[in-house]
């Protein structure tokens, strides 16, 4: 099943060859992992092309503990919500390829409901510290990160049209 549930919203990786919840924290799942203290993005998407890692923030969600995205916007002024973020792909990235699962071309999409414009400063802050990863060295094979997005429900729909987005309605967890 490509029908994956985060903070509230579940998305539908329709086509995908394989789709898990790389969060996952139950040992009785057989997704689940045993580093409980790495930090690790929400999903792992494969189509034929690409791996996408998928990170969902969702302050936007009706029963948000942070309502308004109070704290988040903190975290994106102050320069943690990005560095977290990062954090989260080099170690999805490190833990997939000690698997030997990066074969093919890897992509950091990163879903935040806020508004466009709220964004820019995750965008930025990524762009800055990524800027070495998304660039291939001549001594590499392969490039360690294809591309690096940002989408609210917006523009995911516009980017990603066969990978519907849907508010459930009850939520758990936290942002």
């Amino acid at each position: 099943m490509n029908k994956l549930e985060e903070n509230g919203l579940q998305i539908d990786f329709v086509g995908a060859q394989y789709a898990m919840k790389f969060d996952q924290n139950d040992p009785a799942h057989p997704e689940y992992h045993d580093l409980q203290n790495m930090p690790r993005v929400d999903f792992i998407v494969e189509t034929k092309e690409a791996i996408y890692f998928v990170e969902v923030k969702d302050p936007g969600r009706p029963d948000a503990v942070d309502v308004g995205g109070t704290k988040l916007l903190k975290k994106i002024v102050e320069g943690t919500l990005q560095a977290s973020l990062i954090e989260k792909y080099i170690f999805s990235f490190f833990f997939r390829w000690a698997e030997h699962r990066l074969e093919k071309s890897v992509h950091y999409v990163s879903l935040i409901t806020l508004e466009s414009p709220m964004l820019q400063p995750i965008i930025d802050g990524l762009e800055t510290q990524l800027i070495n990863l998304s660039k291939k060295s001549v001594r590499w094979d392969r490039e360690p990160l294809a591309s690096c997005q940002v989408h609210n429900l917006e523009t995911w729909q516009a980017v990603f049209p066969h990978w519907p987005v849907t508010r459930l309605a009850a939520a758990t967890g936290g942002v």
